[in-house]
């Protein structure tokens, strides 16, 4: 894999102490993928394109990724499954469609066999190989639903992300007129929701497991497989995410794998991204000097972690990063 390229710009204005840089938020200077995810992140949030911000992670990882092609595979897929909808208004049943054109059609299902692949989190690598967790199979029917005339909202559960199907027309309904699910067929679907004097206007539905329709107590079950426990489902949890929430979630995902890994020069540019995002966040500050670190770079390394302690003074690993920062110093004395 390459190493991620920063920019050689490699000074630092000092001030008083060898130690004390400025300004505080520097920072070697952004080029190539990094410089355009950070000119869409700049974008209004329901202006940020998430297949092409997906895509632009993906070419951190494989340099030269030819993005277009992937966008327009999109488009193709899309094509491809438009007569399915072309006469059909009824919710459940375009949602039958879509599930069964892409599980059996197309062959998408969720990579349970190597759920930590990185690979499952690339939307080339989906497309490619039409595997994909939760959160990069849940991007699949969100694009392909705007492309199809099918509204679809990311939800992000604790440990698992599904999508919601809302029609645009209609207000969003309670808790009470949430599908049921666990049916077998659209008929029975249909009689459940007419039964229950609810709607099929707000659908929540699981890519990760072939589309499946979910009530809320199948997302407790859920939340409770991932952490052991029943949470109790609150409004929070299947409130829809921003765009930008999305692309966090997506990158601490990637991130994660990364670090377990040991691959830090990548967990470096997804944690760059995710400061770009969320630019004030002393946390993602904290979390990238910690990357810095451990890649080489003492420099940004002490900016972030001195950074870090300044706007969270008091926090449980305060300390803990105290003594990052003192060993940094250590280091580059040293070095220099």
């Amino acid at each position: 894999m390459d190493s991620p390229k920063f920019g050689d710009d490699k000074s630092y204005i000092i001030e008083g102490s060898i130690f004390d840089y400025r300004p505080a938020d520097a920072r070697p200077a952004l080029n190539g993928a990094l410089a355009r995810f950070e000119k869409l992140a700049h974008l209004p949030d329901d202006e940020i394109d998430l297949a092409e911000a997906a895509l632009l992670i993906a070419s951190l990882e494989y340099t030269g990724l030819n993005e277009v092609y992937y966008l327009n595979r999109l488009d193709e897929i899309a094509d491809e499954a438009r007569p399915l909808f072309a006469s059909e208004t009824n919710p459940l049943k375009n949602i039958e469609n879509l599930n069964l054109f892409l599980t059996r059609n197309m062959g998408f299902h969720g990579n349970e066999n190597d759920y930590n692949d990185r690979r499952n989190s690339y939307l080339n690598d989906v497309l490619e190989r039409r595997t994909g967790i939760p959160i990069t199979l849940s991007l699949v029917y969100i694009e392909l639903g705007k492309r199809l005339g099918l509204h679809f909202e990311g939800i992000g559960l604790p440990g698992h992300f599904i999508i919601r199907y809302r029609d645009l027309e209609t207000q969003p309904l309670s808790s009470g007129d949430r599908l049921n699910s666990g049916l077998e067929n659209l008929e029975l679907q249909e009689e459940t929701v007419h039964s229950s004097g609810g709607s099929n206007n707000e659908i929540l539905l699981d890519p990760f497991n072939g589309g499946a329709i979910l009530s809320e107590e199948d997302c407790v079950d859920l939340v409770r497989e991932r952490y052991g426990r029943v949470l109790p489902l609150q409004p929070l949890f299947t409130r829809p995410v921003t765009n930008r929430q999305f692309l966090m979630r997506m990158l601490n995902n990637i991130k994660a794998s990364c670090i377990g890994e040991e691959d830090y020069a990548r967990a470096l540019q997804m944690q760059e991204c995710l400061v770009i995002l969320h630019p004030h966040s002393a946390e993602e500050r904290r979390d990238r000097g910690v990357l810095y670190f451990r890649t080489g770079e003492l420099g940004p390394a002490i900016v972030d972690l001195k950074y870090y302690l300044r706007k969270a003074s008091e926090a449980n690993d305060a300390d803990l990063i105290r003594k990052q920062l003192s060993l940094a110093m250590d280091q580059l004395v040293q070095r220099n």
